[in-house]
């Protein structure tokens, strides 16, 4: 099989028919104009000046040559958005109308030696306005939801303000001479017993030429290198089904390593060979045991991640985010994760990405392209719903990374906010179609109708998954939910970020008091408003319980502190899973997905790492609610102690449980309380009633040991809000770079010890291992750095000290 990318000669004409040389494809319009300097990035203030572009008519043009035009082409796209004409050599061959499916003109006509190749990009808003729907639609599906567009675009929700459409190319476009023979399609499926000792590999083909005779030459090899095993099918080539006998299993990264193998087939006649397929797959057995209640190779799975938007509002092009996305994924590694959702309004992903999830052992929860709102059910809407889930599935079901298939993104809970107990257009898609798909073609992996669904109402957190929205909405049942698929607060990023995005007469404005009243309720300033979205303000973690701001700077401290307070406090318990009034260790809470991971665009949103892919306190706050083996304080009518192990292992040793006073720098009390805690287990160590009456003033510190006096697990908490407590101003910090970890000690408590690198004009690209934590006088923290930076002076101080301190970090 012959195929010819094209990938150079691009020109791009605009509404003023100038042209612009597109230096690589793909790239999509907004790549192109911020290329040649003709437009601002407006990811970088989240403020969209230019929504022109999305209403003009844009048009890609090359030339390209082939030796020989006779045979049979097929002229392929992997990914336009949306609405595109196809013209070759002057003639209409194909259009374009879904931003979520590739496209393939087989058999095109009028190929030549020298070919023109033209894609008119159609604006999308008038080409929606075109489509007509019947009456019972009206009011009820908005016009990105009659179209398979790209939808985050049609909104402001992740940014940048009011709204930004992208257009044009944002996959590989090549040619396909058929030539002989070659694979037209190939579709891997991958099984494991259930005594996990027998594996089995199958892949089913489609040729060009279903009646050419050919052979089938294969080969398995594992991440060594060595061959598992091999052969030749002469006969029956419409599939190979190939067994592997004790294969070393995929373990997701909370298990065990992700072990993975290749494969690769030669379609072959006589020496010649006509196409190749290579995958990398792995073996697993995933199997649900209950409601959201998974096991891995016959082991209980509890789910702790977030869910992953889009990488850059501004572009679908893989190339151009490949390298935020994996540090992106090295920040879910870094924070504990082992699953990622892939939401219903995110985008078409590369199978690099699907690829590397596998190499980490992250599952992904990965979303069907439905988003909040109704749908059109007119029969077009049905098929292409329909050819989008089964490549989809096709695509990517070999991977041991797919956890399973969801419907799309509150379906139903859109429906319940806006028209409660109305039918709710689009539930064929989710209800039929994609299920349907799903049982079709992959059969063994769970499908979920929708996210939320399950329980007595949409969104009920004793059933099935939920979506923590009790910033807004009473929700009954929501301490011990079965799974939150979301649960949000936002917070802003960090100054440096901040001051990227805003003007300082925005960052703080001039007579601004950052006190709540009845005429000025909100946390923050009015100036603020412009560079958020989805109604921020008001979904805050408890700002009350810090003071009141003075500058900028501590507005933003007040705030991501509450968000990590928030996040702390709610994951703990889920980790816990059950109340001290329970009997049994049985957890109730199956996992914890964050809305959202990552901002798409610099706005103050809901993401935990912002759109530099700096993670913000919030993050860490996240990574150390999910250590694997963690203990923490429930603080209600007692105060207890617990541990919870998703780890293989069992831990067990001794809790050196301590009562530190701030104001006093000492120690008050401290008790040891002898522990044993399984996997999957969730075990109350005991309570602090022994401390008996104490200020609430004090610090909580326990430490988690094991028989060598080994920490295994660390926490400290307040038992007042923070506002109510007085800190050091001032103590002895000491750090020293070692080998690439900053070793950190303190004579005096330090309250939200902050690390910035940077101080010789480098703030962007260090990424700490552990940043804005509390530390003890006396106890030693090493953190080690990673990021782009080499050497550099990191700036460290706790948050109520008056100074810090600086050291030259350097990484050898």
């Amino acid at each position: 099989m012959e195929r010819i990318l094209l990938q150079k000669g691009w020109k791009l004409l605009g509404p003023d028919n100038r042209e612009l040389d597109i230096e690589k494809m793909p790239c999509q319009v907004h790549d192109i104009l911020l290329d040649h300097q003709q437009i601002p990035n407006p990811n970088i203030t989240g403020i969209n000046e230019n929504r022109w572009i999305g209403e003009a008519e844009w048009c890609y043009r090359t030339e390209f040559e082939v030796e020989d035009d006779s045979g049979e082409w097929n002229l392929c796209f992997q990914g336009l958005d949306t609405f595109v004409e196809i013209y070759l050599n002057g003639e209409l061959a194909g259009e374009n109308k879904s931003a979520y499916m590739p496209l393939v003109l087989h058999g095109i006509a009028g190929m030549q030696k020298r070919n023109l190749l033209e894609l008119k990009v159609k604006p999308p808003r008038q080409e929606l306005q075109k489509i007509t729907l019947p009456k019972k639609y009206k009011d009820r599906v908005p016009e990105f939801c009659k179209a398979r567009v790209f939808r985050s675009g049609y909104h402001e929700f992740s940014g940048p303000k009011p709204d930004l459409i992208r257009m044009g190319v944002y996959g590989n476009i090549y040619l396909e001479r058929v030539g002989y023979d070659g694979i037209q399609e190939a579709v891997m499926d991958v099984s494991v017993n259930a005594g996990l000792d027998e594996g089995k590999v199958r892949i089913d083909f489609t040729y060009f030429h279903p009646e050419a005779e050919r052979v089938l030459e294969y080969r398995i090899t594992d991440m060594q290198g060595s061959v598992i095993c091999e052969g030749t099918e002469t006969e029956h080539t419409a599939y190979l089904e190939i067994p592997v006998s004790n294969p070393r299993l995929w373990q997701p990264r909370s298990h065990g390593a992700a072990e993975l193998y290749d494969v690769e087939v030669s379609e072959k006649r006589g020496d010649t060979v006509l196409d190749v397929y290579k995958r990398q797959f792995g073996f697993r057995r995933m199997e649900r045991k209950g409601d959201m209640d998974f096991s891995v190779n016959g082991r209980p799975l509890k789910l702790w991640g977030a869910n992953l938007a889009h990488a850059d509002t501004l572009t679908g092009c893989y190339g151009r985010v490949k390298e935020k996305l994996y540090g992106l994924l090295d920040l879910a590694e870094m924070g504990n994760f082992n699953c990622l959702r892939i939401w219903g309004e995110s985008e078409i992903l590369d199978d690099d990405f699907y690829s590397a999830c596998d190499r980490r052992g992250i599952l992904l929860w990965q979303d069907f392209y439905l988003g909040f709102h109704m749908y059109s059910e007119e029969e077009e809407m049905l098929s292409m719903c329909r050819q989008e889930a089964e490549t989809l599935v096709k695509r990517l079901k070999h991977h041991p990374s797919i956890l399973l298939w969801c419907g799309g993104n509150e379906m139903y809970w859109s429906r319940d906010m806006q028209y409660k107990g109305e039918y709710c257009f689009g539930e064929k898609i989710f209800c039929e179609v994609f299920p349907n798909v799903c049982r079709k073609l992959d059969l063994g992996r769970y499908y979920h109708r929708t996210s939320p669904f399950g329980g007595d109402f949409s969104n009920d957190p004793k059933g099935g998954d939920t979506h923590g929205y009790t910033h807004l909405w009473f929700v009954p049942g929501r301490d011990y939910p079965v799974f939150l698929s979301e649960n949000c607060r936002v917070s802003a990023p960090e100054l440096k970020t901040m001051k990227k995005m805003m003007k300082p007469e925005e960052l703080w404005p001039a007579g601004y008091q950052n006190v709540s009243t009845k005429r000025k309720p909100l946390a923050w300033p009015d100036t603020w408003n412009l560079h958020n979205t989805n109604d921020g303000a008001v979904k805050l973690g408890p700002v009350e319980h810090y003071y009141d701001a003075e500058n900028a700077e501590e507005l933003i401290y007040r705030i991501g502190m509450a968000h990590s307070e928030y996040i702390r406090r709610e994951v703990e318990r889920f980790r816990r899973g059950r109340s001290e009034a329970d009997a049994d260790k049985t957890r109730k809470t199956k996992g914890h997905l964050l809305w959202k991971f990552n901002n798409n665009s610099n706005i103050i949103s809901y993401g935990v790492v912002d759109y530099f892919n700096e993670p913000m306190r919030a993050y860490y706050a996240l990574k150390r609610a999910y250590e694997p083996f963690q203990i923490s304080f429930s603080i209600g009518n007692h105060i207890t102690l617990w541990a919870v192990n998703d780890t293989p292992e069992k831990k067990e040793g001794i809790v050196r449980a301590q009562l530190f006073s701030p104001g006093k720098n000492q120690v008050e009390d401290e008790l040891e309380i002898p522990f044993s805690c399984c996997p999957d287990e969730s075990v109350l160590i005991g309570d602090l009633d022994a401390f008996g009456q104490f200020k609430k003033d004090c610090v909580l510190a326990a430490f988690a040991e094991d028989d060598r006096g080994n920490v295994m697990a660390e926490s400290m908490d307040l038992v007042e809000m923070e506002r109510r407590i007085t800190f050091p101003g001032s103590g002895k910090l000491s750090c020293i770079s070692e080998a690439g970890i900053l070793v950190l000690k303190t004579d005096t408590f330090a309250r939200c010890v902050e690390l910035r690198g940077g101080e010789d004009g480098e703030e962007f690209g260090w990424i700490f291992e552990d940043n804005y934590f509390d530390l003890l006088p006396g106890v030693e923290k090493r953190i080690a750095v990673y990021g782009k930076h080499e050497r550099g002076a990191v700036q460290i101080k706790p948050y109520y000290w008056k100074k810090g301190i600086t050291v030259q970090y350097l990484k050898k």
